[in-house]
């Protein structure tokens, strides 16, 4: 980022926390630790951390990415996985149980547990 770059961004958080102070020296300084970051990064994490804090932003809290926001993996599952997913749900359908197998395991269960086969609505089991 450069002099002026840092200045809009000065101008971006003093509009939400307006207790920011800005100043010459500040703009300075903080233009030499944020030369080697892009525009886009920085302005990205400000949006983020307007969103979730109260006190205006640090260097740190717009260069530093926290763990839990590196992805770890692909958020799109590619064709195949895709494909697996497909397959696996196709699988699940066919192994389900039908309606008079489930109702009887639910019966089974019922009188296991002693629970009425009928309850009203309203009346509680107990």
């Amino acid at each position: 980022m450069n002099r002026e770059q840092v200045k809009k961004l000065f101008k971006r958080i003093k509009e939400f926390y307006g207790s920011f102070d800005v100043y010459s020296e500040k703009v300075d300084a903080w233009t030499s630790v944020l030369s080697k970051y892009e525009q886009d990064f920085v302005s990205e994490n400000l949006e983020d951390h307007i969103l979730t804090n109260k006190f205006a932003p640090t260097i740190s809290d717009l260069v530093n990415v926290s763990e839990k926001d590196i992805p770890t993996g692909p958020a799109i599952p590619t064709a195949e996985e895709t494909r697996e997913m497909l397959q696996e749900r196709a699988r699940n359908r066919r192994n389900a149980a039908s309606p008079e197998v489930r109702e009887k395991a639910l019966a089974d269960i019922r009188r296991i547990l002693n629970i009425p086969n009928e309850v009203k609505k309203n009346e509680s089991v107990g």
